[in-house]
């Protein structure tokens, strides 16, 4: 309120710029790239499955990121509590074709 602006709703992502993460490696902006050691996907989800599962392998964690599922938030179109398919916790955010975005893995 005031001002003229307006907060965003209470949950809506926040980016804050990664310069500003503490542990950001020396080669973050590397050409080359830098050591991946973890990719942790968070969804939601009321029973049923495991916190936390570790891939065998990249091909294996990219199949798990992408068959997920988690129960829809604010954030999604849906309302209600429904578990929906949600490739890598990411669907209300996907803003153009998923399987262009699968390439990219």
């Amino acid at each position: 309120k005031g001002g003229g602006r307006f907060a965003p709703p209470p949950n809506s992502p926040f980016s804050p710029p990664a310069e500003n993460c503490p542990i950001l490696d020396d080669s973050w902006e590397d050409p080359a790239g830098v050591k991946v050691d973890a990719i942790l996907f968070g969804g939601r989800r009321p029973e049923g499955v495991p916190l936390v599962s570790e891939a065998f392998d990249w091909k294996h964690g990219v199949f798990q990121g992408a068959a997920l599922k988690s129960e829809a938030t604010a954030a999604a179109e849906f309302k209600g509590k429904a578990v929906m398919h949600d490739p890598f916790s990411m669907r209300p955010f996907f803003g153009y074709n998923f399987g262009d975005y699968l390439k990219h893995w």
